[in-house]
Protein backbone atom coordinates (compact mmCIF):
# COMPACT_ATOMS: atom_id res chain seq x y z
CA UNK A 1 0.00 0.00 0.00
CA UNK A 2 1.62 3.24 -0.98
CA UNK A 3 1.47 6.43 0.84
CA UNK A 4 -1.92 7.43 0.28
CA UNK A 5 -0.56 11.50 -0.45
CA UNK A 6 0.95 10.22 -4.11
CA UNK A 7 0.17 10.07 -7.69
CA UNK A 8 1.51 8.43 -11.25
CA UNK A 9 2.81 10.75 -13.37
CA UNK A 10 4.37 10.01 -16.92
CA UNK A 11 8.41 10.85 -16.91
CA UNK A 12 10.02 9.74 -20.47
CA UNK A 13 9.50 7.07 -23.20
CA UNK A 14 12.97 5.66 -21.59
CA UNK A 15 11.57 5.96 -17.65
CA UNK A 16 8.05 5.16 -18.33
CA UNK A 17 5.92 6.10 -15.19
CA UNK A 18 6.72 7.43 -11.35
CA UNK A 19 5.46 8.04 -8.15
CA UNK A 20 5.21 11.80 -7.21
CA UNK A 21 3.94 13.44 -3.77
CA UNK A 22 0.65 15.43 -3.33
CA UNK A 23 1.76 16.87 -0.04
CA UNK A 24 4.70 17.10 2.22
CA UNK A 25 5.52 13.49 3.66
CA UNK A 26 8.21 14.24 6.68
CA UNK A 27 11.34 12.14 7.03
CA UNK A 28 10.35 9.05 9.65
CA UNK A 29 7.06 8.33 7.91
CA UNK A 30 6.56 5.08 6.23
CA UNK A 31 5.31 5.30 2.88
CA UNK A 32 4.83 2.12 1.78
CA UNK A 33 3.84 -1.60 3.62
CA UNK A 34 3.48 -4.68 1.74
CA UNK A 35 -0.30 -5.46 2.06
CA UNK A 36 -2.60 -7.92 1.79
CA UNK A 37 -4.26 -6.66 -1.83
CA UNK A 38 -0.49 -7.13 -2.50
CA UNK A 39 0.64 -10.64 -4.82
CA UNK A 40 3.28 -12.77 -3.30
CA UNK A 41 4.07 -15.82 -5.79
CA UNK A 42 6.87 -18.45 -5.49
CA UNK A 43 9.42 -19.13 -8.57
CA UNK A 44 7.40 -22.28 -9.26
CA UNK A 45 3.84 -20.10 -9.48
CA UNK A 46 5.30 -17.52 -11.14
CA UNK A 47 6.84 -20.01 -13.99
CA UNK A 48 3.16 -21.96 -13.92
CA UNK A 49 1.17 -18.56 -15.03
CA UNK A 50 0.29 -18.54 -18.59
CA UNK A 51 3.44 -16.44 -21.00
CA UNK A 52 1.22 -13.95 -21.26
CA UNK A 53 1.98 -12.66 -17.36
CA UNK A 54 5.75 -13.04 -17.57
CA UNK A 55 6.77 -9.83 -19.02
CA UNK A 56 4.82 -8.01 -16.21
CA UNK A 57 6.34 -10.38 -13.65
CA UNK A 58 9.67 -9.46 -14.71
CA UNK A 59 9.18 -5.71 -14.97
CA UNK A 60 7.00 -4.85 -12.05
CA UNK A 61 7.48 -7.65 -9.25
CA UNK A 62 10.47 -7.75 -7.22
CA UNK A 63 12.35 -10.94 -5.68
CA UNK A 64 12.53 -10.88 -2.08
CA UNK A 65 14.78 -12.35 0.34
CA UNK A 66 13.01 -15.54 0.21
CA UNK A 67 13.31 -15.86 -3.76
CA UNK A 68 9.43 -14.92 -4.26
CA UNK A 69 8.61 -12.51 -6.67
CA UNK A 70 6.18 -9.98 -5.66
CA UNK A 71 3.93 -7.70 -7.15
CA UNK A 72 2.13 -4.88 -6.18
CA UNK A 73 -0.98 -4.13 -6.77
CA UNK A 74 -1.34 -0.42 -6.53
CA UNK A 75 0.67 2.40 -8.03
CA UNK A 76 3.70 1.83 -5.90
CA UNK A 77 4.91 -0.92 -8.90
CA UNK A 78 5.62 2.20 -10.39
CA UNK A 79 8.16 3.27 -7.57
CA UNK A 80 11.76 3.93 -9.78
CA UNK A 81 14.80 3.58 -8.57
CA UNK A 82 17.65 6.18 -7.43
CA UNK A 83 20.96 5.66 -6.13
CA UNK A 84 20.10 8.91 -3.69
CA UNK A 85 16.25 7.29 -2.78
CA UNK A 86 13.56 9.05 -0.62
CA UNK A 87 12.39 5.89 0.81
CA UNK A 88 14.47 2.97 2.00
CA UNK A 89 13.33 -0.19 3.46
CA UNK A 90 12.70 -0.78 7.03
CA UNK A 91 12.61 -4.79 7.64
CA UNK A 92 11.59 -6.53 4.77
CA UNK A 93 7.73 -5.14 4.00
CA UNK A 94 8.17 -1.73 4.72
CA UNK A 95 9.23 1.64 3.28
CA UNK A 96 10.07 4.57 5.26
CA UNK A 97 10.86 8.43 3.98
CA UNK A 98 14.71 8.84 5.10
CA UNK A 99 14.28 12.53 3.96
CA UNK A 100 11.70 15.31 4.29
CA UNK A 101 9.45 14.68 1.10
CA UNK A 102 8.27 17.98 -0.86
CA UNK A 103 5.17 17.89 -2.90
CA UNK A 104 6.14 17.27 -6.83
CA UNK A 105 9.05 15.10 -5.43
CA UNK A 106 9.15 11.84 -7.33
CA UNK A 107 9.15 9.51 -4.68
CA UNK A 108 11.90 6.68 -5.38
CA UNK A 109 13.51 3.77 -3.51
CA UNK A 110 17.00 1.67 -3.87
CA UNK A 111 17.04 -1.19 -6.57
CA UNK A 112 20.02 -2.27 -4.71
CA UNK A 113 18.47 -4.45 -2.18
CA UNK A 114 15.56 -6.11 -4.11
CA UNK A 115 17.68 -8.66 -5.95
CA UNK A 116 18.47 -8.02 -9.48
CA UNK A 117 18.54 -10.64 -11.84
CA UNK A 118 21.36 -8.77 -13.67
CA UNK A 119 23.03 -5.22 -14.01
CA UNK A 120 20.33 -2.08 -14.62
CA UNK A 121 21.27 0.77 -16.46
CA UNK A 122 20.99 4.05 -14.12
CA UNK A 123 19.50 7.22 -14.89
CA UNK A 124 18.72 8.94 -11.58
CA UNK A 125 20.58 11.82 -11.75
CA UNK A 126 21.76 11.66 -8.64
CA UNK A 127 25.17 13.68 -8.26
CA UNK A 128 26.19 10.41 -6.31
CA UNK A 129 24.62 7.95 -9.27
CA UNK A 130 26.63 4.77 -9.69
CA UNK A 131 25.68 4.09 -13.14
CA UNK A 132 24.44 0.46 -13.09
CA UNK A 133 22.43 -1.10 -10.32
CA UNK A 134 22.77 -5.10 -9.62
CA UNK A 135 21.18 -7.38 -7.00
CA UNK A 136 24.76 -7.40 -4.90
CA UNK A 137 24.80 -3.48 -4.23
CA UNK A 138 23.78 -4.40 -0.80
CA UNK A 139 26.43 -6.74 -0.06
CA UNK A 140 28.65 -3.53 -0.42
CA UNK A 141 26.22 -0.49 0.37
CA UNK A 142 23.87 -1.77 3.41
CA UNK A 143 25.56 0.07 6.36
CA UNK A 144 25.05 3.48 4.47
CA UNK A 145 21.40 1.99 4.49
CA UNK A 146 21.23 0.92 7.89
CA UNK A 147 22.31 4.50 9.43
CA UNK A 148 19.62 6.34 7.63
CA UNK A 149 16.46 4.19 8.40
CA UNK A 150 18.08 4.21 12.29
CA UNK A 151 17.84 8.25 12.05
CA UNK A 152 14.51 7.78 10.48
CA UNK A 153 12.98 5.62 12.80
CA UNK A 154 13.51 8.12 15.51
CA UNK A 155 11.05 10.36 13.66
CA UNK A 156 8.57 7.61 13.40
CA UNK A 157 6.30 8.05 16.68
CA UNK A 158 6.11 11.99 16.22
CA UNK A 159 4.81 11.81 12.52
CA UNK A 160 1.28 10.89 11.48
CA UNK A 161 1.54 7.24 9.87
CA UNK A 162 -1.24 6.42 7.60
CA UNK A 163 0.52 3.68 5.85
CA UNK A 164 1.06 1.47 9.17
CA UNK A 165 -2.83 0.36 9.20
CA UNK A 166 -2.60 -1.58 6.28
CA UNK A 167 1.20 -3.37 7.14
CA UNK A 168 1.13 -7.12 7.95
CA UNK A 169 2.50 -6.68 11.05
CA UNK A 170 2.17 -3.05 12.69
CA UNK A 171 2.80 -4.24 15.84
CA UNK A 172 6.33 -5.06 14.75
CA UNK A 173 6.83 -1.57 13.07
CA UNK A 174 6.10 0.42 16.53
CA UNK A 175 8.29 -1.66 18.41
CA UNK A 176 11.47 -0.87 16.02
CA UNK A 177 10.15 2.36 15.99
CA UNK A 178 10.54 2.83 19.67
CA UNK A 179 13.48 0.62 19.73
CA UNK A 180 12.03 -2.15 21.76
CA UNK A 181 13.30 -4.74 19.04
CA UNK A 182 16.67 -4.32 16.64
CA UNK A 183 15.94 -3.45 12.64
CA UNK A 184 17.05 -5.87 10.53
CA UNK A 185 19.81 -5.19 8.62
CA UNK A 186 19.46 -3.95 4.83
CA UNK A 187 22.19 -6.92 4.52
CA UNK A 188 19.80 -9.46 5.31
CA UNK A 189 17.28 -8.92 1.97
CA UNK A 190 19.80 -10.40 -0.30
CA UNK A 191 18.58 -13.90 -1.46
CA UNK A 192 21.87 -15.21 -1.70
CA UNK A 193 22.05 -15.55 -5.16
CA UNK A 194 24.68 -13.37 -7.32
CA UNK A 195 23.71 -11.32 -10.05
CA UNK A 196 24.57 -11.47 -13.85
CA UNK A 197 26.57 -9.19 -15.61
CA UNK A 198 23.79 -9.03 -18.34
CA UNK A 199 21.88 -5.84 -19.06
CA UNK A 200 18.29 -5.95 -17.56
CA UNK A 201 17.33 -2.58 -17.50
CA UNK A 202 13.70 -3.34 -19.53
CA UNK A 203 13.23 -6.61 -17.58
CA UNK A 204 15.36 -6.17 -14.16
CA UNK A 205 13.74 -9.10 -12.05
CA UNK A 206 14.17 -11.44 -15.43
CA UNK A 207 13.58 -15.25 -14.59
CA UNK A 208 16.57 -17.08 -13.71
CA UNK A 209 16.70 -20.17 -15.92
CA UNK A 210 16.64 -23.47 -13.85
CA UNK A 211 18.83 -25.57 -16.22
CA UNK A 212 21.58 -22.75 -15.79
CA UNK A 213 21.67 -23.10 -12.06
CA UNK A 214 21.58 -26.41 -11.80
CA UNK A 215 18.37 -27.22 -10.41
Amino acid sequence: MMHPDTELHFISPEVGYGVFATRPIPRGTLTWALCRFDRVMTLDEVEALPPAYQPHIERYAYVDSAGNYVLCWDLARNVNHSCAPAMLGVGPDLEIAVRDIVPGEQITCEYGGLNLSGKLRCMCGAPDCRGRIGGDDVLHLWQGWDAKVAHALKLAPAVAQPVAGYARNARQFWAWAHGTEPVPSHRAYHAGESSSADDVSSRPWALRSRSAEGK
